[in-house]
Formats: structure tokens, C-alpha cells, sequence
């Protein structure tokens, strides 16, 4: 097996690690948020994440140059916009559904490639993107056929997902990988700030639960993430991340069922069927016709 190979099924090994703790953290975030607001706890996590990564990378982080410093930033304030909508989308519905409507990056992340490249993908994309379209509309659409809110924002949350896949893609290239992801926890940071203060009032005092939920959340679920993800990304494709991650929606729903009791009714399987279908659809149909 050639270096190239090695590297890339680590990298790919890596990614999928970031889709189960993904899954995980949605589960853990929403039992939390009960004792602290939405943008305050992504605020406190980010700053967690923040200390995390500078504590162990901050002299490679300071030592790059101003242009990639600022590339990084910006690309963490696009995830954080992922994590602000998701954090207050939960609050609405369960986190079975947002990791399935977030691992729709997987079919828009190719979309987005042709839209930039002006190569098409191929009829499998567009099949993915029919049935995931389906299987949206099934989680986001309830008996009266009126949009549930949580579902609403955790489709922008993905959007915003699919945004950072492809900024993080066109900045790592011939950067310092775990430099780069120190910026994005700043820029990330940065931005929850600013939200916290403007909309939210400032916490009294936080229960354990929720500190215990931070701590994890900013370390485990955000810090070893980003590192994680930044580097995979130096030796994948942007399409291939975004397949990969897509199963954090298997693990949030398998998850959020078996941890906090989540209801798994014959609407809401059906849909994640589809999504599930359109999800597979784009590497199973590529591989059987022997594409790489």
C-alpha cells in the first residue's frame, strides 16, 4: 500500500470518528440546554475549544501568516453559524432529526463543487438529491403541513456545514493544519460572543449538568473534532468528507433513541429512510459502476 493510500484511509478513519462524536454531542447538547441558553453555551463551548487548541498548537497557530490566520477565522464563524442555529433548533425538535437533516451536506456538498467547477456529478447525485429532498420534507412537515422550526433552522445548520467543508477544502491546502483550526475555534468563539451578548441575557449561575455538557462539548466535541477534520481534510476529498460525516445522523438517531428516550415513529423512520437512501446513493452507485 503507497503512502497516498495510507494517508488517505487514516484521514478517512479520522472523519468517520468526527461523524460518531458528532452524533453523540447532539444527544448531550440537548439534555443540557435545559440549564443554560442556546448562544451562551456554544459561546462557553467555543471558549473551551478555544483554550484547548491554543494550549496545544498556539505557537504553530501564531506563527502563521496573517492571510491564513484571517481564512481561518472566517471559516470558523461559518461553523459556528452551523452550531448557533443547530443549538437553538434542538430546542424545538429531536436530535434524531437534526443529524439526519445536517448529513444532507452530503449531497449539497457536491452540488456546490458543480456550481464552482462547471462539472456535472452525475445523474446518482441528482437522484440523492430527490430523495433526500423527500425525506427533508418528511421531517420538516407535520400532519397540519406546517414547518416545525427546529427542523427549519437545523436546514440552514447544514447548509452552514456544507459551507465549512468547502472553505476548509480551498484553506488547508499548504497551511498548517492543527494552526488552522486553533483561528477557526477563534473565529467560532468570536461570533457566538457576539450573539450571546446581543440576544441572550447573561447566565446567574449554570447546574452541573450543563458545565459537565460544556466541558465535554468544547473539548471532545469541538476541539478534537476540528483538529481532527482539518487534517483528514489535507488527504480526502470535500465530497468524501461530506459522505462520511453524513453517518453522524445514523449515530444521533440510534442515540437519541437509546440515551434519552427519543420517539421513532413510522413518519419520522420513513423520511430518515429516504434521506438514509439518498445519503448511500452517492457512493454506492459510483462504486458499482467501478468509479473511484
Amino acid at each position: 500500500m503507497d503512502a497516498k493510500r495510507k494517508f488517505m484511509i487514516l484521514g478517512d478513519l479520522a472523519v468517520l470518528l468526527v461523524a460518531f462524536i458528532w452524533g453523540a454531542t447532539n444527544v448531550v447538547i440537548r439534555d443540557a440546554l435545559g440549564g443554560i441558553t442556546p448562544f451562551w453555551f456554544c459561546f462557553l463551548r467555543f471558549a473551551v475549544a478555544s483554550a484547548a487548541v491554543m494550549l496545544i498548537f498556539g505557537r504553530r497557530a501564531m506563527a502563521m501568516p496573517r492571510r491564513a490566520k484571517l481564512a481561518g477565522a472566517f471559516t470558523g464563524m461559518a461553523f459556528s453559524l452551523a452550531y448557533l442555529s443547530g443549538a437553538v433548533g434542538l430546542l424545538y425538535t429531536t436530535a434524531g432529526n437534526q443529524s439526519f437533516i445536517i448529513s444532507m451536506s452530503v449531497v449539497f456538498v457536491p452540488l456546490s463543487v458543480w456550481l464552482l467547477t462547471k462539472k456535472f456529478p452525475g445523474w446518482h447525485v441528482m437522484l440523492s438529491v430527490a430523495l433526500c429532498l423527500a425525506g427533508l420534507a418528511g421531517l420538516m412537515l407535520d400532519g397540519n403541513f406546517s414547518v416545525n422550526p427546529g427542523d427549519a433552522l437545523s436546514a440552514f445548520a447544514m447548509l452552514c456545514v456544507t459551507a465549512y467543508i468547502l472553505l476548509v477544502q480551498k484553506f488547508v491546502a499548504g497551511e498548517d493544519a492543527c494552526g488552522l483550526a486553533c483561528w477557526q475555534a477563534v473565529g467560532s468563539m468570536f461570533l457566538a460572543a457576539v450573539c450571546a451578548f446581543a440576544f441572550e441575557p447573561f447566565p446567574a449561575e449554570l447546574a452541573r449538568a450543563a458545565w459537565i455538557a460544556v466541558v465535554y462539548a468544547g473539548t471532545i466535541g469541538y476541539a478534537l473534532t476540528l483538529v481532527l477534520q482539518t487534517v483528514a481534510q489535507k488527504y480526502t476529498s470535500p465530497t468524501h468528507v461530506a459522505i462520511l460525516l453524513s453517518t453522524s445522523g445514523i449515530f444521533g438517531s440510534l442515540l437519541g433513541v437509546v440515551c434519552i428516550g427519543e420517539p421513532m415513529t413510522w413518519r419520522i423512520f420513513a423520511a430518515s429512510a429516504l434521506i438514509f437512501s439518498g445519503v448511500v446513493a452517492v457512493e454506492a452507485i459510483p462504486a458499482l459502476r467501478g468509479k473511484k
